[in-house]
């Protein structure tokens, strides 16, 4: 959870125009890694939602988009609440040489 009234007090939505390809959406992906690096590097929490793309009329009509733009989804960001229980919670990553081939070219 996040600090804030209605807990994530921003959000930012990721669209694309239909008429860029895949290599656009890849672009755009590795923006939004870098985007949510920097948020964790200056303290803030957030939350990417998928779910944004499965209702995009909402956004479409509030944001007066062009049907051409696609929302592919959502970050909602603010800064973190540490007494939210949730927030205690911590993941054990596998370490990259059990997932991850590196080999000579």
């Amino acid at each position: 959870m996040l600090r804030g009234e209605g807990d994530a007090p921003h959000v930012a939505f990721l669209c694309m125009n239909q008429v860029f390809g895949m290599a656009a959406g890849a672009d755009l992906g590795m923006y939004v890694q870098t985007l949510m690096l920097s948020m964790t590097a200056h303290g803030l929490a957030f939350s990417a939602q998928g779910t944004m793309a499965h209702h995009p009329d909402l956004i479409r009509e509030t944001f007066n988009l062009d049907p051409t733009i696609k929302v592919l989804f959502g970050i909602s960001f603010g800064y973190e609440d540490p007494t939210v229980a949730a927030n205690q919670a911590r993941t054990v990553r596998t370490p990259p040489e059990q997932s991850v081939v590196f080999g000579n070219a």
